[in-house]
């Protein structure tokens, strides 16, 4: 749940043409994420950072409805877990044709990323890595389509779980 937003966001907003930014707090982040998938993995690195991973820093796309933005997003967590802060600093912009956003029916991307069903970490040149290891190296949360997400489960779950 959103609880606070500064003057930076508001002034976002309105360039995107969202006027009532303020309308947002008490609402659920999720409800302003466009894609399934990319909520998913959003989740997940989340939950590693509200669980001690650490904060994390990520090249992150950010478009509007005539803009393509790229920036660099900072999470870090509170010494509870409970609260999570992002902060993000601008790299580039560009115009685009309008397109409208919030577009939960956009088609995925050509390809598919693999993740383990048991610990979540993803399949990335032969490696199992972590949620934020996996965006960095993939350059997810900068992509235009997001691959679908297919689960397979990697050696050290399986091992784990013939163990049993």
């Amino acid at each position: 749940m959103l609880v606070q937003v500064d003057e930076g966001f508001r002034e976002f907003a309105a360039e995107n043409g969202w006027g009532g930014a303020g309308d947002c707090l008490g609402r659920n982040l999720w409800d302003f994420v466009a894609d399934s998938e990319l909520t998913k993995l959003q989740r997940m690195l989340l939950r590693r950072v509200r669980a001690g991973a650490g904060s994390v820093d990520l090249p992150f796309r950010c478009d509007g409805p005539d803009v393509r933005r790229e920036l660099d997003i900072h999470i870090a967590a509170s010494q509870s877990g409970r609260l999570v802060r992002f902060s993000a600093r601008q790299r580039h912009e560009e115009a685009r044709p309008h397109q409208p956003l919030l577009d939960h029916d956009a088609p995925r991307g050509p390809e598919t990323i693999t993740m383990c069903g048991w610990c979540d970490r993803f399949l990335v040149e032969g490696e199992w890595v972590e949620v934020e290891e996996a965006a960095k190296r993939l350059g997810l949360f900068r992509r235009s389509k997001m691959p679908a997400i297919s689960h397979d489960i990697c050696p050290d779950c399986s091992e784990l779980l013939l163990a049993a």
